[in-house]
């Protein structure tokens, strides 16, 4: 079986939302596209779910259906909450059929139908919270009405009807008429006919959707990740606020919230299938026909739509509480008429579901569907809300779309503003959110002007999303800018649950929920050798993956990570080996806000051969998740195969695909805390993370000796004490310490230079008898080079001066301040050194090719260095000290720089070392006695 190519988004912009993330993601293969969503499970008890809002309006108050208020259900009739609610339609009402007055008809098009004055309000003044400029839509849009409805004598549609149903739900203008936009409102079921060619053929009832508007706030609200090193903001925990109180929307905050004993949170990913008959749209259609979008359940694929139970990935939630079914709680006189998809009559299994309790009671409909022959056909878990979230690429004149259809509240956000509003409980009903329109190119719409969406003085990520950068001279989204798409959906009525994205987007940022892929890498070094890669993860890894990664690291069965790197010969012909890093110790995710969740680990990097790489990881080193492929899918995919023997080689794939058969024998998967598991590499190998080497976090000191005991310094003290007199009586600020360089060797730290025994910093930082350097070693003597120093040591090996050391690689600043013990102060020593004078103190460029490529070339034989300050025992005069304990208050800087580091492996090609700023400061105290030389 060949595997489809994976889709890797490349992300070369630093955007707001998401910071830090500047490498490629393996996402979902190259015909689909993947969404972020958190879904909210309620209990079926909670007051804003399961109303019967339309029934309630039709009985209660037209006295149709035989139905008193009495004749409820106790569960509702007895309910403080739903009475009252019921008697103030009103202010609590939603907009549907018998109550049109309350709501808005949609269109065709996808946006709500204007008024005959070209109003976009309902009779009882509410009003759609979108900008005038997507109003302004409605208003100039030739649109009909949007009817959906029931229908029969249904023959098979490769797309629309797999399923060979003779009885459909849906849109008419899909499933029965090509006339349906010219029906009038008024218009009976009688007069409407389906036309020749559609995929039913007959009609049975229709309506037309009204939504109600004006629910929600026009904006939503963003908060800083307090996880987030940048101070991003939190585009995964948006703030949607109701505007006001109507369709039974009491709760409002409680639904995209985290509410402890109210609801209950999963995160997962909404996989978008392209459409083969139009490739440009992606496209997901869980509607009345196929089974319904129900996230949480697990569902058998027969037709039958059987439920199985609650899928095991996602424990966190109810439960089926539901049936999928419309059975009003009370005596519905069309209830012995009514089937279901299959054309199984349900009435039976309602009334065992009102006889049990009802749609409010949370075993009713387990108990009801155990005693039915259909009844797990039925059993669902209704009564969720959904926040969805993608970051998406603007493609300037593509006409790039998103599409939302659902049978209950939707709203869609871009860039934090609201441009669909298909509020309350309805029918399904289709929102449309067209790109070109909102980037400002269109809106000239009735004489509309103004600023692109989401720029307009006031909007929420107007400032925080750089809109100064994001625009062309014009105004317009600027092509290729990034923007977010956030989009809100609740299921709260138990007659189906519709749910159709259709999207042209393109280019979606990686997801966050999906599965695990490794954004960033950072590899650092303490003193004692001891490596640590931290890798910055799209997501949190499932807790069986860590201890399936733990227990790994006990047996050393499996390399959870493979690390990619080009090594030279002595020719500089480069070539590409694979190894495997055996992780040993790996600690719980910090989630970094919109930069993802980062890992610490240590372990150990194994060539092919079995061979351990001492130097560990390097900079310059490419990593990636290791997998399983028992079925060799990803090793018997051609196209992905060439792709990386164009690139990296033949033996380079041979080597990754036999790390794959590591895991397969190991037998776990890594997957993420919503069930995504890593299912293959990276599209190419520019798309591996790159990893970055920082070396030693933190500067290190080292003190030669703490001898109190000093060989006599006289002639040199008498030459300082002359150059004092020419300089107005004191030593210039760079003549009162000797400062040797050393350039480290390859084979210092037994192969590896990045952790030196005290051994070797004791003998790079020594002067020689007469003041002599060792050889890679280059003194400063006032400031400037010298082939000796001031400083010497005696037979015994006891140095004149005090000396004091740090490792140095690149530009750095150095201050040393001397005071006797009763804090009178004695000398200063200051110096600063350029990128240019440490190049030439290591010895200059020695290799470009074969080491960190042109813009990193090498300096000396590994681009490290060990420098050591030498402080005369002489005042600022220039004259010796006294006898007496002496307090060294130094303070070093090192700056900002990336140079090139290479070790002592054969197969090391050099690592890029990152130094960040850093600010030391140590207080040392030492005596001081002179001594005659014997």
């Amino acid at each position: 079986m060949k595997l489809d190519r994976f889709k890797r988004i490349s992300l070369t912009a630093m955007m707001f939302g998401l910071a830090g993330v500047v490498s490629s993601f393996a996402v979902v293969e190259d015909n689909q596209r993947e969404l972020d969503i958190v879904v909210r499970d309620f209990d079926v008890g909670h007051p804003d779910f399961e109303n019967f809002q339309e029934e309630a309006y039709y009985s209660i108050f037209s006295g149709k259906d035989d139905a008193k208020p009495s004749s409820w259900l106790a569960t509702y009739s007895t309910d403080p909450t739903w009475t009252g609610r019921r008697s103030n339609y009103g202010k609590y009402g939603c907009g549907n059929t018998q109550t049109p007055d309350y709501g808005l008809p949609v269109g065709t098009e996808g946006y709500p139908k204007a008024n005959a004055d070209g109003s976009v309000m309902t009779k009882s003044g509410a009003v759609s919270t979108v900008p005038d400029y997507i109003t302004a839509i409605s208003r100039v849009t030739n649109q009909g009405y949007a009817w959906y409805g029931e229908f029969k004598d249904c023959s098979y549609d490769a797309k629309l009807n797999p399923l060979s149903l003779k009885t459909m739900r849906g849109l008419v203008s899909e499933l029965c008429s090509d006339a349906s936009s010219t029906w009038a409102a008024n218009m009976a079921d009688s007069k409407k006919e389906c036309t020749a060619g559609k995929v039913c053929k007959g009609h049975s009832w229709s309506q037309i959707v009204y939504v109600t508007p004006g629910l929600v706030e026009r904006n939503l609200q963003f908060v800083k990740d307090p996880n987030d090193p940048n101070g991003g903001l939190d585009m995964y925990s948006p703030i949607i606020s109701a505007k006001r109180e109507g369709c039974d929307n009491q709760y409002f905050s409680q639904w995209y919230a985290d509410v402890d004993n109210v609801n209950l949170r999963t995160n997962t990913t909404l996989i978008l299938d392209q459409d083969p008959s139009d490739p440009k749209y992606f496209e997901i259609d869980k509607n009345w026909n196929n089974g319904g979008y129900f996230p949480l359940d697990s569902i058998s694929d027969d037709g039958e739509f059987t439920w199985l139970g609650p899928k095991p990935q996602y424990p966190n939630q109810y439960g089926a509480q539901s049936l999928s079914i419309f059975c009003p709680p009370y005596e519905y006189r069309y209830a012995k008429d009514q089937t279901d998809f299959k054309g199984s009559n349900t009435a039976e299994l309602c009334n065992a579901w009102k006889r049990n309790g009802g749609p409010k009671v949370g075993a009713a409909a387990y108990q009801a569907a155990a005693t039915s022959e259909i009844g797990l056909r039925h059993l669902r878990n209704y009564g969720f809300t959904m926040m969805g979230y993608a970051a998406f690429k603007y493609k300037k004149g593509a006409g790039e779309v998103f599409e939302f259809t659902g049978d209950d509240d939707m709203w869609i956000y871009v860039d934090g503003v609201l441009v669909v509003d298909l509020g309350g409980t309805h029918l399904a009903a289709a929102g449309k959110a067209d790109m070109d329109y909102l980037s400002g190119q269109k809106f000239g719409v009735a004489g509309l002007g103004g600023f692109a969406h989401g720029c307009w003085p006031g909007d929420p990520l107007e400032l925080a999303d750089s809109c100064s950068i994001k625009l062309d001279a014009d105004g317009t989204w600027k092509d290729g800018s990034w923007h977010h798409i956030h989009f809100f959906y609740a299921d709260r009525q138990t007659d189906g649950s519709n749910l159709r994205i259709r999207s042209s987007l393109s280019e979606l940022a990686p997801s966050r929920y999906g599965q695990p892929s490794v954004s960033k890498s950072v590899v650092t070094t303490d003193s004692t050798g001891k490596q640590t890669v931290s890798v910055t993860l799209n997501t949190t890894l499932d807790e069986s993956s860590l201890i399936n990664i733990r227990n790994a690291a006990a047996t050393g069965t499996a390399p959870v990570l493979l690390v990619m790197r080009t090594v030279y010969d002595s020719t500089g012909a480069s070539s590409t080996k694979v190894y495997g890093y055996y992780i040993t110790s790996i600690s719980d995710g910090i989630n970094l806000g919109p930069s993802g969740i980062q890992y610490d680990m240590e372990g150990i990097l194994v060539d092919a051969d079995g061979n351990v790489m001492t130097s560990g990881i390097s900079g310059n080193d490419k990593i990636a998740f290791n997998f399983r492929d028992p079925e060799n899918e990803i090793a018997n995919d051609e196209d992905l195969k060439a792709a990386y023997v164009s690139t990296v080689g033949l033996d380079a794939w041979n080597q990754m695909i036999s790390w794959t058969k590591k895991m397969d024998a190991a037998g776990f998967d890594i997957k993420s805390s919503s069930g995504k598991k890593v299912i293959g590499f990276p599209d190419t190998p520019s798309d591996w993370s790159v990893t970055q080497f920082v070396g030693n976090p933190n500067v290190e000191t080292f003190v030669l000796d703490k001898n109190i005991d000093r060989p006599e310094f006289d002639k040199q003290a008498a030459v300082l004490t002359e150059v004092a007199k020419n300089n107005s009586g004191e030593l210039p600020a760079d003549f009162t310490a000797d400062l040797i360089i050393t350039s480290i060797p390859t084979s210092a730290g037994n192969g590896n230079p990045l952790v030196l025994s005290n051994e070797d910093k004791s003998s790079f930082s020594k002067a020689g008898a007469n003041g002599t350097v060792g050889a890679g070693s280059v003194a400063y003597v006032g400031g400037k080079a010298s082939a000796s120093s001031m400083c010497f040591s005696d037979e015994s090996g006891v140095e004149s001066c005090t000396s004091i050391s740090y490792p140095v690689s690149g530009p750095f600043r150095l201050n040393v301040r001397v005071f006797d013990h009763m804090g009178h102060f004695v000398s200063q020593y200051q110096k600063r050194m350029s990128a240019d004078e440490i190049h030439k103190a290591l010895g200059g460029e020695t290799a470009k090719l074969g080491a960190c490529g042109e813009e990193y070339p090498l300096y000396g034989s590994t681009g490290l260095g060990w420098m050591t300050i030498k402080m005369y025992p002489v005042s600022q005069s220039g004259r010796m000290i006294a006898t007496g304990p002496y307090i060294y208050q130094v303070t070093f800087i090192q700056e900002d720089y990336k140079y090139c580091v290479k070790g002592g492996d054969a197969d090391e090609a050099g690592q890029i070392k990152t130094n960040t700023y850093k600010r030391t400061s140590d207080t040392y105290r030492f005596g001081y006695r002179r001594h005659k030389n014997k």
